[in-house]
């Protein structure tokens, strides 16, 4: 009996019981680093879209790194401009194909 007691008290722990958290949703953005300041640590972010966020630590990122950001609607599902990053990975870089590159014969693969 103690250990079911213990079982049910352990998920109702993982309940959230915060009446505000159905409005609490979270999603994944990709987006493109298009500056570092190293003064004040800050990595500036394009998304597909256009708009531009921004994060702090600028170590182990380059300009034109992809990172995937985790955002948080800040409890507004009607706007994105509220939206707040929780936490970012690289996830690659962005490799621009010039014009002589993809007609000089040499990639045949993915066109």
């Amino acid at each position: 009996m103690t250990k079911i007691c213990m079982i049910l008290a352990f998920i109702a722990s993982l309940t959230n019981t915060n009446p505000s958290a159905e409005n609490q949703e979270l999603c994944m953005r990709a987006m493109e680093i298009v500056q570092l300041d190293y003064n004040t640590d800050t990595v500036y972010c394009i998304d597909a879209v256009g708009l531009e966020w921004a994060f702090l630590g600028c170590e182990d990122y380059n300009e034109g790194d992809l990172v995937t950001a985790l955002m948080w609607n800040n409890g507004t599902c009607n706007t994105i401009l509220d939206d707040v990053i929780l936490d970012t990975e690289y996830s690659g870089y962005w490799f621009d194909y010039s014009e002589d590159f993809l007609n000089d014969g040499t990639r045949t693969w993915g066109r």
